[in-house]
């Protein structure tokens, strides 16, 4: 029996090294998949065996100066599977193509354009860290990792922040009151009957297996969704069948639509919650899903060859529309995926043949697609809100969580949801929270803003009625980082004509100190990141770097821990230590800041170093 067991652990060794092989190597992006996350870590796992058997005779062959060919079996599987897995470099650059994107630096509180809104420019930034757990169980979208409660209150601070009154009632009756008198309809709330159309983004869930396609990509949070259809129902009074959840280009899989549907998923009995509601997607291919209807209606781009695209009925029906997107970067020229990019997924036809015009909108001048959406007039032109899904954020592509080292998150989820009537202004200041994080937006992913905030002449006619658009669609601002983030100075204000940055909060707010690389669950070649993983690996030397969050006092020192025992104290910033020597299997890597005579801070991380 034992050996059998031995050779079964040796076949499931190779095993899961050679089914990472096959299916990675062809197309690198199923490095995400569970099953080859699962494969990576027993591979890794079987790898780390050969280690400590070749460790022995590492020693013995030190002594007759044969040091490296004691590690070329291990050095061997290693490098393999380092070699297959940093195709996905290449695969999330893909897009990029030769873009070579040089930092730059925003210049703060210039504001350009008009702010709009009940509160003209306002953007509400509301973060709780209890939101979710730190400590991930499954996937990101689990009940058991999202706090319904925490994200209901949350919700309903942002709408009371937006209107600025205390109690949601009268909030959500001033934002529709404000809608309606600007579109003519005089000074009155949300009438029985009218229809919501709700935009979500299910980006990533068009590829194999469809509606039952499980992973730990970042679409639409079902929680966030929740909130804010209790409000609409319960608060406002929306009939559920007067309201439509749509993505025209993409599938509601099931994870989501069941988590929207029932009160709570999984459970035992299962009680819906929102049965009513019209659930649209590109196929309707699944319970209660509805395949979207084409209308008459259609899109017409200002690139300058004829692009239009056909809108879906449940947009043209809607009398207004609340669109959700998320905090997220995206992969297509380093740009980001917010309010005017959500709106991708508005039309009937497929979104490809539009990435010419938006790869062309990159560069400062040139028209942007986004601008033609958040203009039209029965898209942008119908929008009452516009509500920024912060809960997980990305910042390397458009569907891989991160936490986010900045402060107040200190290395945490960014637990974050934002609310404006203003959609430039609320992609200001997304865009400006994955700037500061380092995400490195280009410069020109901000065009669109621009574009919208000051719609040059003669350029956008999305009805092709040729009437163009001569006024702006909001206010676009960057804020000042030397301001404390939670401070309303941060950007212009209503004095200044720029954005109303309100935030809450701050008294969860905790100073900390970061160990900002290596980051915990990714690769580490030579100390560059390579690709995320289940677990820490450090091949190689590696720079550990930390920062400090929160602290107005003097920094006396950081000091650097291997397996609790000290190894080197910096006196400055930045704050680094060189960890080049030879070191085998697990080990725990930590760092203590000491401040204002006594005080510290400290953190730790695991992680697995070869050599």
């Amino acid at each position: 029996m034992n050996k059998l067991k031995g050779i079964w652990f040796h076949i499931v060794g190779i095993a899961c090294i050679i089914w990472f092989l096959v299916r990675v190597v062809p197309a690198p992006h199923r490095v995400r998949y569970p099953c080859q996350q699962m494969s990576i870590t027993v591979a890794l796992g079987y790898i780390v065996f050969w280690s400590v058997l070749f460790h022995g005779l590492l020693v013995w062959i030190r002594r007759v100066k044969w040091k490296t060919s004691a590690i070329i079996p291990t050095l061997s599987v290693i490098f393999i599977i380092i070699f297959s897995v940093t195709g996905m470099v290449f695969a999330d650059n893909y897009f990029n193509d030769g873009n070579n994107t040089e930092q730059w630096d925003p210049i703060p509180k210039e504001p350009i354009g008009t702010p709009l809104g009940a509160n003209p420019g306002r953007v509400v930034w509301v973060w709780n860290p209890d939101s979710t757990e730190s400590d991930l169980k499954g996937y990101w979208w689990q009940k058991e990792n999202n706090d319904q409660s925490v994200i209901d209150q949350m919700f309903s601070s942002g709408i009371q922040g937006l209107a600025g009154v205390e109690i949601v009632e009268d909030a959500w009756d001033i934002l529709f009151k404000h809608f309606n008198q600007v579109h003519g309809n005089g000074e009155v709330g949300y009438q029985p009957g009218e229809k919501i159309a709700i935009k979500i983004n299910m980006n990533n869930c068009w590829q194999a297996l469809g509606y039952i396609r499980i992973d730990n990509d970042r679409d639409a949070s079902p929680y966030v969704v929740k909130a804010l259809l209790r409000q609409l129902i319960n608060t406002v009074g929306v009939a559920q069948e007067d309201i439509t959840i749509y993505d025209a280009s993409r599938k509601m899989v099931n994870w989501f639509y069941k988590r929207v549907y029932y009160e709570t998923y999984p459970a035992i009995p299962l009680v819906p919650e929102f049965p009513d509601i019209n659930y649209v997607d590109m196929d309707g291919g699944a319970s209660g899903r509805q395949k979207v209807e084409t209308s008459t209606q259609k899109i017409y781009f200002a690139d300058d060859t004829g692009l239009y695209k056909t809108l879906p009925i449940c947009v043209v029906d809607a009398k207004y529309i609340i669109n959700m997107p998320i905090l997220k970067r995206h992969p297509i020229q380093q740009g980001v995926t917010l309010s005017g990019k959500n709106f991708f997924g508005t039309w009937i036809e497929p979104v490809m043949d539009i990435h010419n015009y938006h790869t062309g909108a990159f560069t400062a001048g040139n028209p942007a697609p986004q601008t033609d959406l958040l203009a039209h007039e029965h898209i942008g032109g119908k929008t009452i809100l516009f509500i920024g899904d912060g809960i997980y954020a990305t910042k390397k592509d458009h569907c891989t969580i991160a936490k986010f080292n900045m402060y107040p998150f200190n290395n945490d989820w960014t637990n974050s949801l934002f609310f404006s009537q203003d959609p430039v202004a609320i992609d200001s200041v997304m865009y400006d929270f994955l700037h500061a994080e380092g995400a490195n937006p280009c410069e020109g992913s901000q065009n669109y803003l621009h574009q919208s905030a000051e719609p040059p002449s003669g350029v956008y006619d999305p009805e092709n009625d040729g009437v163009y658009v001569s006024e702006s669609l909001g206010v676009h601002e960057h804020w000042d980082t030397t301001l404390d983030i939670f401070s309303s100075e941060r950007y212009s204000g209503p004095s200044g004509n720029g954005v109303d940055f309100i935030a809450y909060g701050e008294e969860n707010a905790q100073p900390a100190v970061i160990i900002t690389k290596p980051r915990e669950n990714y690769l580490y070649l030579s100390g560059k990141e390579i690709i995320s993983l289940p677990i820490t690996v450090i091949i190689g030397k590696i720079s550990v770097e930390s920062r400090i969050n929160g602290i107005s006092e003097d920094v006396e020192k950081v000091e650097f821990y291997i397996d609790n025992e000290y190894q080197y104290t910096d006196f400055e910033e930045p704050y680094t230590w060189l960890w080049d020597k030879p070191n085998f299997f697990r080990h725990t890597l930590k760092v203590i800041a000491y401040y204002n005579d006594r005080d510290q801070l400290s953190e730790d991380v695991i992680v697995w170093k070869f050599f």
